[in-house]
């Protein structure tokens, strides 16, 4: 239903999955999979895609009710969606600043 709606609205705007991901930052897989409500593909669990939805509602300007997004954190657990353990460290948290010091060479 709520999947439904932002699938409508984007298409109502002449936008593509590939705008919303770039609009949110989110992956175009997870675009499409809130779209048809296939919400086994997310490792976040239930809070995970109830933040994204809300994301994805806002740079379209819907309105989203606590009722919606209960409906969809049931259809989450129903649809037995856990959170990962696995944690994606961006790597720009990983250079030390030891390594930001020091220039790259150039090649002569």
């Amino acid at each position: 239903m709520l999947g439904v709606l932002l699938k409508n609205r984007r298409e109502e705007l002449g936008m593509t999955p590939q705008d919303i991901s770039r609009m949110t930052g989110m992956p175009t897989k997870y675009v499409t999979a809130l779209e048809n409500e296939q919400l086994e593909k997310f490792i976040g669990g239930s809070r995970e895609v109830e933040r994204l939805t809300k994301l994805y509602a806002r740079k379209l300007n819907i309105p989203v009710d606590s009722g919606l997004l209960s409906k969809l954190s049931k259809k989450t657990d129903s649809a037995n969606v856990q959170p990962s353990a696995e944690v994606a460290i961006p790597l720009f948290l990983l250079v030390t600043s030891k390594d930001k010091k020091t220039k790259p060479k150039l090649p002569r």
